[in-house]
């Protein structure tokens, strides 16, 4: 079989494993990467949307000759994928696509529904599914009841199961690179899963909905072994020679013992600078220095609101101020870099509790700060909680249904202080990094709503804000550029050499 991949923006693990799950039993594969230039989550440059190169793609599409298309979508991806899946159908009505990933996951019936573009939905975990599908469809099989994803054919939608996880995580091909790194989508920073799943429930995440759906197919919480994740590391070490190293867990730090064990191994054998996720109740002294001695260079740590009636009543979230004070003392202490993350605008959420989350920022003192809008995604208990509340009326459900905005865009609830909101996400980075004499000018730009001067000094002060990731991201985002540009100029004189005149004979 010959299955054609969509993505957009960034390098994404999951469509990376099921290529490679593809690719390791026989099946071709290739990837249209759309690099997202005019809006890549982070920042909207309607400018840059001629370097998408959208024809490009579509030509790229039509000669790979594909027997499937599988779409990789996120909520806030869907305008694009939407798009790109009109214009596949268009150009290749005969080929099925499947989507994938959180925005199908959690609105399977609505997109079958009302995208008539799409013809399958993954619900889950895609790596056993798609290769599934890929398998009946080059035996000529029925594949309408394939475990994990619903089918729409002649009008009927088969709504299937949930399908088995796979525990043994050593079972699965190491992800594919090499497409991604040719669309420019990585140079230093290589990104890496050790493992699947996340104990806690945060209400504004997917992933206390996700333990209800795969509940009784498998163990939700899975670890890689040690010598398994090393052997990609070194894999990918020696072909690409990054300089960092991205664990992309959703939550690393849940399995001190683990933990411990393989940052002596990362140590012997890899030891470059390198970036993940923590929960605030799961950070220990001994495990910071075993992760310090392993070169650990930053945690990401969610503060997310800093008053804790939000906290622990809307976000599930039960845990004091003074726990996460002291958690984040022990990872600077500890001599890693924090990130400490916050969301502002929740339901219900007044300008005192907001400032609250900036004065936490302000007093951890962290390395780095990042900060977003509040953003209900589809399914989760904050969604709910949304409706519930008259944050989000029909206009807006309808506007998430979309993926319309984004967690770094504008709030799309009835929120009285979305302003404020939209104003603190972009500035708390900037604020967070700023000597003291400068911040009653941040606080001044606060009070008067100013969340265009905001963004400006957000974007320009990324350098400073975010002094690896932030540099990293900004050099991709330019290497993606260079390519995408290349990209086009070798079509044009392409297209320009097939409609020359033939030269005449001598």
């Amino acid at each position: 079989m010959r299955v054609l991949f969509y993505y957009r923006g960034i390098e994404n693990l999951g469509v990376g494993y099921c290529m490679s799950m593809l690719k390791t039993h026989g099946h071709e594969i290739d990837l249209i990467f759309d690099p997202g230039l005019d809006d890549n989550l982070f920042i909207k440059f309607p400018q840059l949307a001629w370097l998408n190169r959208h024809q490009e793609m579509l030509e790229r599409a039509k000669a790979f000759k594909p027997d499937l298309i599988a779409m990789g979508c996120l909520t806030n991806l869907y305008p694009f994928a939407k798009k790109m899946a009109e214009m596949l159908k268009q150009t290749m009505p005969e080929v099925p696509i499947l989507m994938g990933g959180h925005h199908a996951q959690a609105l399977p019936e609505w997109l079958l529904t009302n995208d008539p573009n799409i013809d399958m939905v993954c619900t889950g975990e895609g790596e056993i599914a798609i290769l599934e599908l890929a398998e009946r469809m080059s035996r000529g099989e029925d594949y309408s009841d394939i475990p994990t994803l619903w089918v729409k054919q002649h009008g009927l939608i088969h709504r299937n199961p949930m399908g088995p996880l796979q525990n043994e995580l050593d079972n699965f091909p190491f992800p594919e690179k090499q497409l991604w790194w040719d669309y420019g989508c990585f140079k230093d920073n290589l990104e890496v899963f050790t493992g699947r799943g996340c104990p806690f429930k945060c209400t504004f995440c997917n992933i206390h909905y996700q333990r209800e759906i795969f509940k009784g197919s498998g163990d939700f919480l899975r670890k890689r072994s040690i010598p398994n994740v090393i052997a990609e590391l070194k894999q990918n070490l020696q072909k690409y020679d990054p300089h960092y190293v991205s664990v992309h867990d959703d939550n690393f730090t849940t399995n001190p013992k683990w933990v411990e064990e393989f940052c002596e191994a990362y140590r012997k054998e890899i030891n470059l600078p390198w970036y993940c996720f923590g929960y605030p109740t799961t950070i220990r002294p001994k495990l910071v220095a075993a992760m310090k001695a392993a070169n650990c260079h930053t945690i990401f740590m969610g503060v997310d609101s800093g008053d804790e009636t939000v906290r622990r009543q809307f976000m599930d979230r039960p845990m004091t101020d003074e726990l996460i004070y002291k958690a984040a003392r022990t990872i600077l202490d500890g001599g890693i870099g924090l990130q400490a993350s916050c969301i502002y605008g929740n339901p219900g959420e007044q300008p005192e509790q907001m400032f609250k989350t900036l004065e936490m920022v302000d007093k951890i003192k962290p390395t780095q700060s990042s900060a977003y809008v509040f953003y209900p995604f589809p399914r989760t208990k904050m969604y709910e909680h949304s409706v519930r509340l008259g944050y989000l009326d029909a206009e807006g459900e309808e506007k998430v249904r979309q993926g319309i905005s984004g967690y770094h865009h504008e709030s799309i609830l009835r929120h009285p202080h979305k302003e404020l909101a939209e104003t603190l996400a972009k500035i708390t980075p900037v604020y967070a990094k700023s000597p003291e004499f400068l911040k009653p000018a941040i606080r001044w730009i606060i009070r008067h709503r100013m969340k265009r001067l905001a963004l400006i000094l957000y974007v320009l002060l990324i350098p400073l804000t975010f002094p690896y990731l932030g540099v990293e991201g900004i050099k991709v985002t330019l290497r993606m550029a260079w390519k995408s540009l290349k990209g086009r100029r070798a079509s044009a004189a392409a297209q320009a050499q097939a409609h020359a005149p033939p030269a005449q004979a001598a």
